[in-house]
């Protein structure tokens, strides 16, 4: 499905209140909702007493005898059903935060949840193969007895079938629906055409998102969508007529999601960039920018731009960040077209980009010259990526990286990096307080001159190579290096240290034990150990007493060894 949407979750009542487990009511120990899993068996099956016998057993209790106090849990006395006391409504509206699969078993719980799923607002999704089909898809609608929120379907449920898609839209539960979504299949040409009945919640819907089929040219000039906040066409055949009918249509649009899925990175309709004003997110990917309307284009209130594998040069890439003064997060992701990018904002926050090690034509220079509220610069690009960065004004820079060895140049200010061997400090920026870095080995010159041109630095993550290590010998020779001149950084600031990588090796021993010895307010150290190598108990433990965390210089610092893939933590930083 494309694309694809969190689910909500549910409410903090929910988590925190036991859901308790009943036996069915007489006569309906062995009813079962078809489509989904039989119910539990009930307590007295089971050789537990139910909660009536439980009270015929104490009323027999002599009232001289003292009675143990029943144990009590976060919430009051264990295993009380305080959630079945909310009333219906709210009941109603936790179910239908859950997924369609989980909401249908809560009618197993007991008598009183049997009828809530059934006249709770629906939400039914199904977005894969598996025991929801079609047959039960069409079976829920015709028998739930309460309003619909949001209807989506993949092609699993479709069938890459029109007329099956208009038989369930057309089911009289999905009235006043507020969400709709659903997509054919991508390999199937030409796309299917999406069915009329798709447009009659017009003015209704809040979310609709099509994918893989084909907009009706004759259905666009007719429809209205007053309340419609969020618009994701993915691979949608559309003519420009039709797409600037429908965005005209949407006066309270305020994210809008349009993708190609092909590979060949089709021309984007003009008409796809003459949205409302009132829009605060776009996304665009895997298409061509037409370059004449880029330059005319102005997002008064767009604070939110996301260009996924899109090609487009590099004066309309200036020029669109121009006509958006509200920008506050900018993401390139495998962008094409240009080969140089200047930012020049006075609302940018966020900034994130990452290019293939294919792309043929990759950014070779980024320049900050004026971002006075530019806060997270992260570049994740191949490791083999050289690159120039000058960073000329960025007062509240918090996160720089991802900086690696095959940097070329590297400008903080006044401070410049050759590399990141070569260096001319001049420069220190107090304000950054994370730090990403891939490095080939860890030499801790290289971490030395970061610390000091950083010295407010809290956060340090370093992916290194599992099979490159520096010569112990070499880092041995540096020992005097710390002892000559101390860092503010390890002495009052330096918080968690991420190592990729992590081998186990002398040179990575003594490199992260020099953070054990010195950082004297550590609170974290992690060190990620590649996931294909084998270690065992015996192997950690030896580790341990490698870094002597006895002597450690912060008594809260916590070492944890981990096995997941380094790209999955840098991406979350």
């Amino acid at each position: 499905m494309f694309p694809g949407r969190p689910h909500p979750q549910p409410p903090a009542l929910l988590r925190r209140c036991p859901i308790p487990r009943f036996a069915p009511p007489p006569g309906s120990s062995g009813e079962e909702v078809k489509g989904y899993p039989p119910p539990p068996p009930s307590d007295s099956a089971m050789g537990v007493p139910s909660r009536a016998q439980a009270e015929r057993e104490s009323s027999h209790q002599s009232d001289g005898e003292e009675q143990e106090p029943p144990p009590q849990g976060e919430g009051g006395v264990r295993g009380a059903d305080l959630i079945s006391l909310l009333p219906d409504e709210i009941l109603g509206s936790i179910v239908s935060l859950l997924p369609t699969d989980e909401g249908a078993r809560t009618q197993i719980l007991s008598s009183r949840w049997r009828h809530l799923w059934r006249s709770a607002p629906l939400n039914l999704e199904v977005s894969g193969a598996g025991r929801i089909n079609k047959a039960v898809v069409s079976r829920i609608l015709s028998e739930h007895r309460g309003v619909a929120r949001r209807f989506s379907v993949s092609d699993f449920i479709t069938a890459n079938d029109s007329a099956t898609l208009d038989g369930l839209l057309q089911s009289p539960v999905l009235d006043n629906l507020q969400e709709l979504a659903f997509s054919f299949s991508d390999c199937i040409w030409p796309s299917p055409l999406m069915p009329h009945s798709a447009l009659r919640f017009s003015s209704t819907l809040r979310v609709a998102e099509f994918s893989s089929c084909q907009f009706p040219d004759d259905a666009a000039h007719q429809v209205h969508f007053p309340k419609l906040q969020h618009l994701a066409l993915g691979s949608v055949i559309i003519s420009e007529d039709s797409l600037h009918a429908m965005l005209a249509g949407c006066p309270a649009l305020d994210k809008f999601v349009f993708r190609y899925i092909d590979e060949d990175s089709p021309q984007m309709p003009r008409s796809a960039l003459h949205f409302p004003s009132t829009l605060r997110v776009a996304e665009f990917g895997s298409c061509q920018f037409p370059e004449a309307m880029v330059c005319q284009v102005h997002f008064p209130n767009l604070q939110q731009l996301v260009l996924e594998s899109v090609t487009i040069s590099e004066g309309s890439l200036h020029a669109m960040l121009f006509g958006c003064p509200a920008l506050n997060i900018l993401t390139l992701g495998n962008c094409s077209g240009f080969s140089q990018f200047r930012i020049n904002s006075l609302k940018l926050k966020h900034v994130e980009m990452y290019f293939r090690i294919l792309d043929g034509h990759r950014l070779e220079e980024l320049i900050v010259e004026n971002a006075p509220c530019l806060e997270r610069l992260h570049h994740r690009g191949p490791y083999q990526d050289i690159m120039r960065i000058s960073i000329i004004s960025a007062p509240k820079l918090e996160i720089l990286g991802r900086l690696t060895d095959n940097i070329y140049r590297l400008e903080l200010g006044s401070t410049v990096f050759k590399g990141l061997h070569d260096v001319t400090m001049a420069t220190v920026m107090r304000t950054v307080k994370v730090l990403t870095l891939r490095l080939d080995n860890l030499i801790r010159d290289v971490i030395f001159n970061f610390m000091k041109c950083f010295p407010c630095m809290e956060e340090l993550c370093i992916q290194t190579h599992i099979d490159l290590c520096l010569p112990h010998t070499a880092m041995e020779n540096r020992q005097h290096y710390y002892s000559q001149d101390r860092f503010e950084c390890l002495d009052h600031h330096l918080k968690k240290l991420w190592i990729g990588y992590y081998s186990g090796e002398r040179p990575h021993v003594g490199f992260a034990k020099f953070f054990v010895m010195n950082a004297s307010v550590l609170e974290s150290l992690v060190l990620n150990v590649h996931p294909y190598r084998k270690v065992s108990d015996q192997w950690i433990e030896n580790q341990r007493r490698q870094l002597q965390l006895e002597n450690r210089a912060s008594i809260c610092a916590q070492i944890d060894f981990t096995f997941e893939k380094c790209f999955s933590y840098l991406n979350d930083v």
